[in-house]
């Protein structure tokens, strides 16, 4: 099955961005640079949903892209995985 969830990218200090997926309570990650930070993202969503799956437990509905609340220096952007 694909997934698609709405994940907020948050720049931090040297170049880093958090990621924090708010529809997964603890899908959080980092990377250095964009490029990394996503696929850091994609590991994690993929690890997340895996975890719900083989306990058992519902996988939330992803919010739509325009309800992810953000800071002015954010950005929100979907995150994909099988």
């Amino acid at each position: 099955m694909k997934y698609v969830y709405p994940a907020v990218f948050t720049p931090e200090e040297n170049g880093l961005f958090s990621v924090d997926f708010p529809d997964l309570h603890n899908c959080f990650t980092s990377g250095k640079g964009l490029a990394e930070a996503l696929e850091m993202a994609q590991d994690v969503l993929c690890m997340t949903l895996y975890d719900l799956e083989e306990a058992k437990q519902p996988v939330p509905q992803p919010s739509a892209l325009s309800e992810i609340e953000h800071e002015e220096d954010e950005f929100v952007s979907l995150v994909s995985c099988d």
